[in-house]
């Protein structure tokens, strides 16, 4: 046996009986001892000022006592209970639990589960007296197959370092089982592994580790013909089981005994055996649903696995899905841009078609008319001042219709001022609401537009509507401006929106929205949104 995972706890030190049963059950004397230790620890768990390590730690002593007096169905109870309440991220207390599965497993002769149950203890072990010890466990189990080749291969790179094994119960355990090993596969040299290691344990007074390695002695001189030295052995290994009142430790001494000779009594031996054999069936009986809970604890076990790899794909759904949401959200965004961009274009190219236009009509026919007059000497020198006065005046209109606005602190100045330029002794210009709103939270592209429409509508009052009085009315609601624009002029159907397209390309450039209405007598208009 080896306690290489179990220690006393730090806060316990200064805690003498603590001490002094943590040894009985670690290193057993008899079984009074135990059952002594084993109660003493059930009694500290009744304290209700325990921490969860502390109770822990006192469970698997428990554990450990019930395995060391042949209670093989408690102390599976113990540590299965004891392994369902650790936390995942425990490795060492779950590596501890998983070696002592693989013990029990192999005293009730479930030699794949105890297997099983090993090597997923080495898998997780970090420290190398963790990793010897296992291996010395799987190891055992090969040799109760008789793969005594295999068992030699686990515990050949543990020989050939032997100087760093720090306990001296460890060494001796694979001293004794690899001695015994190659023994069977025809090396002498495991005769003095074997009788090095009985060395070691009876000078550690290690009980249980003298008790195997006698048991292999006795085995080994048996088939070597050294009669004396099998039964003397066979008896000192006989002699430790009854001292440790171990009902399994005398089945198997008994049975070692027969085999080489050394004692008849077969019958002490067959009722022995029958009331293990009974015990152990009163003991399964008992505790089958404890077996039925471990295997759903197992079932949970891969189930919660299960829905930990389902969570974590659904994770990856939905990373993937926040990806595609994201790469359509920056699609659409820059789709809109690129929209907003192109209808800023068609505005741009809309305004300098007008402006071509107009210098055309407007400009370039009078510039070229009154050239025709003077080359053909029919003009008029006072008309001629006149046609040219006129022309200068069509210029300055253009040029002021899509001159620079100034569009920061002072936009309301300048908007009012660009009303009250249209005002004539015929036409009169009325503004309400102008200076109360908040121009600094307008944009400038937003400042601009509403110029140029404005600037749009009342140009089309003065030229068509015939109009006595234009009224502009401005207010803001939240984030929204409206704009309402309205003549008393002669009305009437609107023609291709009398050139009035420039203005709605302008507001629906900012998402906003123009709306026109014009009827006969009744005047014009136009309400705005943005």
């Amino acid at each position: 046996m080896s306690t290489f995972w179990l220690v006393p706890l730090q806060a316990q030190e200064a805690v003498d009986s603590t001490q002094y049963y943590f040894r009985i059950i670690a290193y057993p004397q008899n079984t009074q001892d135990i059952a002594e230790g084993i109660n003493y620890f059930k009694r500290q768990l009744e304290n209700p000022n325990n921490d969860k390590a502390f109770n822990n730690y006192y469970s698997e002593l428990i554990s450990l006592g019930y395995f060391n007096n042949g209670d093989i169905f408690e102390s599976e109870k113990a540590t299965i209970n004891l392994l369902k309440d650790i936390p995942v991220t425990d490795t060492q207390t779950i590596v501890r639990l998983r070696n002592r599965l693989g013990r029990l497993h192999r005293s009730l002769n479930n030699l794949p589960l105890a297997l099983e149950n090993y090597q997923q203890a080495l898998a997780m072990a970090t420290k190398k007296e963790d990793s010897i010890t296992i291996s010395n466990n799987i190891a055992t189990i090969y040799m109760e197959r008789a793969s005594y080749e295999e068992a030699a291969q686990v515990l050949s790179p543990f020989m050939k370092d032997t100087d760093r094994i720090e306990y001296n119960n460890t060494l001796a355990t694979i001293y004794d089982n690899y001695g015994y090993s190659v023994t069977q596969l025809g090396d002498s040299k495991g005769e003095t592994l074997m009788l090095e290691a009985l060395a070691i344990n009876e000078k550690g007074n290690n009980i249980t580790g003298s008790f195997s390695t006698n048991r292999h002695l006795a085995h080994y001189y048996h088939q070597q013909g050294k009669e004396a030295l099998a039964r003397k052995h066979a008896l000192l290994a006989k002699d430790i089981a009854y001292s440790l009142d171990n009902p399994r430790y005398k089945l198997e001494a008994l049975g070692l005994a027969i085999d080489i000779g050394t004692t008849a009594n077969a019958v002490v031996f067959k009722k022995l055996s029958d009331s293990l054999d009974k015990v152990e069936t009163l003991q399964e009986n008992k505790y089958v649903a404890q077996k039925y809970e471990y295997a759903t604890f197992q079932t949970q076990a891969k189930e919660s696995e299960l829905i930990a790899e389902q969570e974590k794909v659904n994770k990856t759904r939905y990373q993937f899905l926040a990806l595609f949401i994201a790469i359509v959200t920056v699609g659409i965004i820059i789709f809109l841009s690129l929209h907003h961009k192109r209808k800023r274009l068609e505005q741009v190219y809309i305004t300098e078609t007008k402006i071509s236009k107009r210098l055309h009509d407007e400009v370039a026919n009078d510039v070229y008319k009154l050239i025709s007059q003077v080359q053909t000497n029919t003009y008029n020198e006072s008309h001629l001042l006149d046609n040219l006065e006129h022309i200068y005046s069509r210029t300055r209109d253009i040029s002021r219709e899509n001159s620079f606005i100034e569009t920061e602190e002072s936009f309301h100045t300048t908007l009012r001022d660009l009303l009250l330029s249209y005002k004539t002794p015929s036409l009169n210009i009325i503004t309400k609401g102008i200076d109360k709103v908040d121009w600094n939270q307008i944009s400038k592209v937003h400042k601009t537009t509403i110029y140029r429409v404005l600037q749009e509508l009342i140009t089309n009052t003065n030229k068509h509507s015939k109009a006595s009085i234009a009224f502009v009315e401005i207010s803001k609601e939240g984030k929204k401006l409206h704009i309402l624009y309205k003549d008393n002029g002669i009305g009437g159907a609107i023609n291709s929106k009398n050139g009035l397209l420039n203005a709605e390309s302008r507001i629906e450039a900012l998402k906003g929205t123009i709306t026109f209405e014009s009827k006969s007598n009744q005047g014009f208009k136009a309400q705005i949104n943005i």
